[in-house]
């Protein structure tokens, strides 16, 4: 339809007369809204447009009626010669109805000059809330209508014509739908702080206040890969302190024949020209804590080694529950066999009885005896069967308590120095002519922990001092014969002695073997039974050099033993 064809005036008159016959909806007086009254066309010109009048509101109706169409920005038809604005006064604003066409643009009051279609968004905060935000732009004063086809031609300069007001109304809706989805879509991925995207796993459908944070922004991470963004730092415990365990005790128990037999790897031997090479396996047992530091040791590396007949290596045997060490030194012209011993606990002292029984009638030779008990060291006893006379006590029973009578008033004195095994390790004594009864042993016994009894003697060293015997009643105390006994250096700390030949002198008295061990620094030391008896047995062979080079069949022997395969276990095979 060309713009001829365009009736303005006939359209605002056929609404005019739909809304009065609709009702007014205007203030409580009822008062009739006047008639509008229709304009004359204006004059029309060729290639002209026509000349817009203005629209008279009515001007005794203060609230108007609901038009019945929608147009964004409509025309309005001027009058020949307009004096007020189209609108009238704004004080008659707060009156009017709300229309039903948009109403955020108000026209302004124009004059002669002015673009009609010109309007300004007006400040008015008791109209309705208005949905326009954007003015609408001037547009040119006159259009240029082909004659032939009725159009509008292009605009100059490259201008082109505005958009119709609800084209813009609709992109400024887009534009506002486009805004409103950035802005949540950046509330819900973007990292508050450093604007980093967060992976989906850690998007929340409520957008919350974030937290303020002092520490730099997090690095972009790859979601796939990203730990969550306020992770917890990693706190590291103090490492709990490992309990100390509680040193092992190596014992073996007393009911136990046989002991546990020693590593064949922990035996050695030393020339005596090298005899320096034991201190390394000493300082071994330091540093097992089998000796201690402070803890002096009989052995001397540069002793007078007996190198004659009969000459032997340096032996040794150690680990973690035994060190033994086995030399033979020349002592004023006479061959003296050692045999240095340190254990871990006093279960490793033992005494061994030919059938493990008290009165048994068979005897057998020191290295059988030492063969049958996996010992690591042996030596004879006091050969109890060979009297019947003395306090013999074994595994803790008193077997034999058999004394002799003096003086015609028929008391009762031990006729030997008896030395208790108590089964710390420790020694104690009942002395010779020290009147006891049975009971009174047996008591004392009990109180003591006595394991076991060795009923020979004399006592040769007290307190470190060597002892003088006059007379004994077993031993011969004052000729020279082989002699052997067994002394205590320290706690746990033993020392083997046999006096057997020598280069100047056969054998020597009992008094003269105190006197060797008193030299080599032992606290206590008691006598057993010498002669051919007198014997050390090393890995099932005699040591020492025994008389006529024959072993005599003896009832007894003591020992030490290994510990290690024990331990745990309660010991013992």
């Amino acid at each position: 339809m060309s713009y001829e064809e365009f009736d303005l005036d006939a359209i605002m008159a056929e609404f005019e007369a739909e809304t009065a016959g609709k009702g007014p909806q205007g203030p409580a007086s009822g008062s009739p809204l006047p008639q509008p009254q229709p304009a004359p066309a204006p004059a029309r010109t060729e290639n002209s447009l026509p000349e817009e009048e203005p629209y008279e509101e009515p001007e005794e109706a203060d609230e108007k009626p609901a038009r019945g169409f929608s147009g964004l920005l409509r025309r309005k038809a001027k009058s020949e010669a307009p004096e007020e604005d189209d609108y009238g006064d704004e004080d008659d604003d707060e009156e009017r109805p709300a229309r039903r066409f948009p109403g955020f643009l108000r026209r302004k009051p124009r004059a002669e000059e002015e673009d009609p279609d010109d309007y300004e968004e007006e400040d008015d905060e008791e109209r309705p809330a208005r949905r326009g935000f954007l003015k609408r732009k001037p547009r040119p004063d006159a259009y240029e209508e082909s004659p032939e086809n009725g159009e509008v031609p292009a605009e100059e300069d490259g201008e082109k014509p505005a958009l119709p007001g609800w084209a813009r109304f609709l992109l400024g809706l887009v534009f506002l739908a486009l805004f409103a989805l950035g802005l949540w879509w950046s509330l819900n991925n973007l990292h508050p702080m450093g604007m980093t995207a967060l992976p989906r796993a850690t998007q929340s459908p409520v957008v919350t206040e974030a937290p303020i944070v002092t520490e730099a922004p997090a690095p972009a991470v790859n979601p796939e890969e990203a730990a969550p963004a306020e992770a917890t730092p990693e706190v590291t415990p103090e490492p709990t302190p490992e309990p100390t365990p509680e040193p092992v005790r190596y014992y073996i128990p007393e009911d136990a024949l046989v002991a546990p037999a020693p590593d064949p790897n922990g035996f050695g031997s030393v020339p005596v020209d090298q005899a320096a090479q034991i201190l390394d396996v000493i300082q071994q047992a330091r540093d097992s804590g089998l000796l201690r530091e402070d803890e002096e040791v009989v052995f001397d590396p540069n002793a007078n080694f007996y190198t004659g007949l009969y000459a032997e290596e340096i032996k040794y045997y150690i680990d973690d529950s035994i060190l033994t060490i086995l030399w033979k030194e020349d002592i004023d012209g006479r061959c003296c066999s050692f045999t240095e011993v340190k254990v871990r606990d006093g279960s490793q002292f033992r005494r061994k009885l030919a059938d493990d029984t008290f009165g048994s009638y068979n005897y057998y030779v020191a290295s059988e005896l030492a063969a049958s008990t996996n010992c690591v060291v042996a030596m004879n006893a006091d050969y109890y069967a060979f009297r019947d006379f003395g306090i013999v006590a074994y595994n803790r029973e008193l077997y034999r308590f058999n004394t002799s009578t003096y003086t015609g008033n028929y008391k009762k004195y031990n006729c030997f120095d008896t030395l208790f095994v108590t089964a710390d390790g420790d020694f104690l004594y009942k002395e010779l002519l020290e009147e006891n009864t049975e009971d009174s042993i047996r008591q004392w016994m009990a109180e003591n922990d006595v394991v076991f009894s060795l009923a020979f003697g004399p006592i040769l060293v007290r307190d470190g001092v060597a002892t003088v015997t006059g007379w004994y009643p077993a031993g011969e105390v004052n000729t020279a014969y082989s002699r052997a006994g067994i002394g205590v250096k320290d706690k746990l700390h033993y020392l083997f002695m046999t006096v057997n030949h020598g280069s100047n002198a056969a054998n020597c008295t009992v008094n003269k073997m105190a006197e060797f061990f008193e030299r080599k620094g032992v606290i206590t030391a008691y006598g057993l039974d010498g002669g051919q008896t007198s014997e050390i047995v090393w890995q099932g062979v005699p040591y020492n050099h025994v008389d006529w080079a024959s072993e005599r069949i003896v009832s007894d022997i003591i020992y030490f033993a290994s510990a290690v395969g024990s331990t745990g276990e309660g010991g013992g095979n």
